[in-house]
């Protein structure tokens, strides 16, 4: 915490809640139905997570910019932990979600559509600001805490498997393991843009590869194995 949120100046992360929290109805907290109250806690955790980091992600910081007492706080989330497990996860939801949704609006039997659409919205969230800045964060967490390079082992499982599947069922000449070890290689590919995209996002230039770019390089790795 800096020195001036310690001398009672309001957090960074305050004024953007309050800004978007004009609304009476909004801050008077005790208001909310519990539902209500614990997006307020979440999207207090994500503002200061994305315009400070991990380290300013307090306790004290979230229940101050929420506007709620450090108790009712804990109600929802006892821990700092927890707390940033579910921040992570709702940013990350609302991205997975939509990519799930494209997969199960398309035909299982339309294999290759159900790969490049998997794709391209993978790639698609190299430019996700939110989603990126809290996977940067889940990174550098990963390297000391336990229970982020948990949530960070889980999440890229989970997402490696379900490539390997797409792939396996489009190409079938890769098999299991290859297609395993395309899916890994993939991914990689795709959280280094992400991690390059934020770079020149952040000097104000503009990214070096668009995300249809990295699409059709995939494919054109994919396709290199078809006989």
């Amino acid at each position: 915490m800096t020195q001036a949120t310690k001398r009672g100046a309001p957090h960074k992360a305050v004024k953007r809640l309050e800004v978007k929290s004009a609304d009476p109805k909004r801050r008077a907290t005790k208001r909310l139905k519990a539902s209500e109250r614990r997006a307020l806690i979440i999207e207090a955790a994500q503002a200061i997570l994305l315009a400070e980091g991990l380290s300013a992600l307090t306790l004290r910081n979230v229940a101050e910019a929420a506007g709620i007492r450090m108790a009712t706080l804990q109600y929802y989330f006892p821990s700092r932990e927890q707390l940033f497990q579910h921040a992570f996860q709702e940013t990350v939801d609302a991205v997975w979600t939509q990519a799930i949704n494209q997969l199960d609006s398309t035909p299982a039997s339309n294999t290759e559509e159900r790969l490049i659409g998997f794709l391209r919205s993978m790639c698609e969230t190299s430019r996700n600001e939110p989603m990126i800045g809290c996977f940067i964060e889940l990174w550098a967490a990963a390297r000391v805490h336990d229970y982020a390079a948990d949530i960070m082992r889980t999440y890229y499982d989970d997402a490696v498997a379900l490539l390997a599947q797409l792939i396996q069922e489009a190409r079938p000449v890769h098999g299991a393991k290859q297609s395993h070890q395309l899916a890994v290689l993939i991914m990689s590919m795709i959280e280094g843009l992400s991690l390059f995209n934020q770079i020149d996002s952040q000097s104000n230039r503009r990214p070096r590869i668009a995300p249809v770019k990295m699409q059709e390089s995939i494919m054109v790795l994919l396709n290199a194995g078809r006989g």
